[in-house]
């Protein structure tokens, strides 16, 4: 029960719950098209590279656990933590640098519909969370000697398979019928978007750790 209650206690649960709900529901009502829903989710993956390099960066005492480079094992200094910030920087920038050109394709082969108001809205809401949750990592960090490994790789887990399911999404444009149901890209996408509900809430849940003990609150108060 008691991990029950520090789950439930965490603000940014909630927020990122009650963000992805009301996009969903403004993609029902026809407030977001597709184009504006992916570009926000765009965002908020790069948003969550820049929280993970920033953490990276200002880590104090971790592990190299399951940790190498070169295929070397390597020590917890501030050479190795240094390294490890930039290359996820360098790597995960990358990626998203060829997924943007995807997405400016797709978006004009699908009648650039995007609204780059609700866009730029929704990012400085994202922003805002992961500035506060960032710097509630940073400080949790420094309390748990967290494992760079697992800070390294995990926004992967998090991001890519959503991101390759909205991929598969923005290239199909024939209907296909697979064991008697018929998928188009309109409730494909309804899929994404139940999934990415759940995947956002879990994986918030499995990063911060959250069930072990209530979030430290970087503003008193506030989150």
């Amino acid at each position: 029960m008691e991990k029950l209650k520090n789950i439930l206690s965490d603000r940014e649960l909630w927020f990122v719950l009650v963000f992805n709900l009301v996009l969903a529901v403004g993609y029902v009502t026809g407030y977001f098209s597709m184009d504006t829903l992916v570009w926000i989710y765009y965002f908020q993956s790069i948003l969550i590279g820049i929280g993970n390099t920033v953490r990276m960066a200002l880590l104090k005492d971790y592990t190299t656990e399951n940790f190498q480079v070169n295929g070397q094992p390597v020590e917890a200094n501030a050479s190795t933590k240094r390294f490890s910030a930039l290359f996820f920087l360098f790597h995960y920038g990358f990626f998203h640098f060829g997924y943007m050109i995807f997405l400016v394709v797709s978006s004009f082969d699908n009648g650039s519909k995007l609204d780059f108001r609700l866009v730029l809205i929704n990012v400085i809401l994202i922003a805002g969370n992961t500035l506060v949750s960032t710097w509630s990592n940073v400080l949790q960090d420094r309390i748990t000697k967290p494992a760079i490994s697992t800070m390294f790789f995990t926004p992967y887990l998090r991001v890519f398979p959503m991101h390759l399911f909205i991929m598969i999404g923005f290239t199909m444009k024939t209907e296909t019928v697979i064991a008697g149901f018929t998928i188009t890209q309109s409730n494909l996408f309804w899929v994404f978007l139940l999934l990415k509900i759940i995947s956002d809430s879990l994986m918030h849940i499995v990063v911060q750790k959250s069930w072990r003990e209530k979030r430290i609150k970087p503003m008193e108060g506030y989150v």
